[in-house]
């Protein structure tokens, strides 16, 4: 098991949805999409400036209704290279809605292979995170995608545990339904009432967080689950293949 938990903290009953700008088909079949994913900063700047939505402008600006608020987007070091769609819309987005972008100085500190990767191995390679959070202030958080949602969370999780507030998150495009990001209380009665306290202590011991603070793709793909030992047989299995990878992993390898 890795020492260094994520950070994640349950989610207010008010927490909006995710802004999403585009569908991944039309992101795919965009002339710069590829170069961007892999770093080239002129090519995710086109990228923005060409998908981003004029309702998702409006959705984030009625979100931050006049705040102050900075922009925070996810930096990471992807396995195909420097992700620099996040960067990039957060810059366009400054530019149309007056916003300040906090660039560089919180950093995602682990390469995590979630790019079309399964659910499980995405669970058991968790995004870390380091930089100085500016206490009192609000943050809308910017990354490309949202799929079940891990990486914002803990990033949500690092910002507020240092005194930060996340008003709003928004990204280009979505996996099915995952702009729901914060965990419904129907979804949390129901992985409750299958898996009960085993699963609390679980995620407790594996990942230093309780249920409360899962994700409603992450909860609903848990619900799914016969059982908690399947669910542990899984997670041991996928981190078996994540190492195998290169990647470090929350869940020890054949336990």
């Amino acid at each position: 098991m890795n020492d260094e938990f994520p950070t994640r903290l349950p989610w207010p009953a008010n927490f909006p949805d995710v802004v999403i700008h585009t569908d991944v088909r039309t992101r795919d079949s965009h002339p710069g999409y590829a170069a961007a994913k892999s770093g080239d900063a002129d090519a995710g700047l086109m990228l923005a400036a060409d998908l981003l939505s004029p309702d998702g402008l409006a959705h984030i600006q009625a979100l931050v209704g006049g705040r102050p608020t900075l922009l925070l987007p996810v930096v990471a070091d992807e396995l195909t290279g420097f992700n620099a769609i996040p960067d990039a819309m957060a810059q366009v987005l400054g530019s149309r809605l007056g916003l300040p972008v906090i660039a560089g100085e919180i950093v995602q500190t682990n390469k995590v292979g979630h790019t079309r990767a399964p659910a499980f191995q995405r669970l058991v390679t968790p995004a870390t995170f380091e930089g100085q959070v500016k206490p009192g202030a609000n943050y809308v958080l910017v990354d490309d995608h949202v799929g079940l949602g891990g990486t914002l969370a803990n990033l949500r999780g690092y910002v507020e545990a240092q005194g930060g507030e996340v008003i709003a998150i928004t990204t280009l495009t979505e996996s099915r339904d995952a702009r729901i990001i914060s965990l419904q209380p129907a979804t949390r009665n129901v992985l409750w009432d299958r898996h009960g306290q085993a699963l609390y202590d679980l995620w407790q011991s594996q990942f230093g967080y309780g249920i409360d603070c899962l994700t409603e793709v992450e909860a609903l793909n848990l619900c799914r689950q016969h059982s908690v030992a399947a669910i542990e047989d899984f997670l041991a299995k996928a981190a078996v293949e994540a190492r195998s990878r290169g990647l470090q992993t929350a869940v020890e390898p054949g336990r």
